[in-house]
């Protein structure tokens, strides 16, 4: 669901060939070790993951939702949720790097851009909007 999301979601905003990098090293024992310590919620729909969200504390670290999701109101919830667990036992601002893509979104949920960056993803660096809320 990540890759596809990447690969749909993102592809308007990145080249290929720093999505081919991004996704390069991607594979579903990369994700074993943080759902194992629960750091990871899904979104689901008639028993299908339709999105997954992290965070801890001062920090979102991922929202992504399934493409034919997109635009329903997941993203949102799994915002909220995120939210709820950057803010536990934390009171300073929330922060996030957004994909160029999810500017806007984290925008309308009262994110405000403080510079643009890049983070190593698989063999490439992807640009990205470090955001902040609070």
């Amino acid at each position: 669901m990540h890759t596809t999301a990447v690969r749909t979601i993102c592809a308007p905003h990145y080249a290929k060939e720093i999505i081919d990098g991004w996704l390069a090293l991607r594979n579903a024992e990369g994700y074993r070790k943080v759902i194992e310590r629960g750091a990871i919620f899904v979104a689901e729909r008639a028993g299908e993951i339709v999105g997954f969200g992290e965070a801890q504390p001062g920090q979102v670290l991922a929202v992504y939702v399934d493409p034919s999701t997109a635009r329903l109101g997941v993203g949102t919830l799994l915002l909220q949720r995120a939210l709820e667990i950057a803010r536990r036992n934390y009171d300073g601002p929330i922060r996030l790097e957004s994909t160029l893509n999810a500017i806007s979104f984290y925008e309308r949920a009262g994110f405000r851009a403080i510079e643009r960056s890049g983070v190593q993803r698989g063999n490439v660096v992807v640009p990205v909007g470090v955001m902040q809320q609070g």
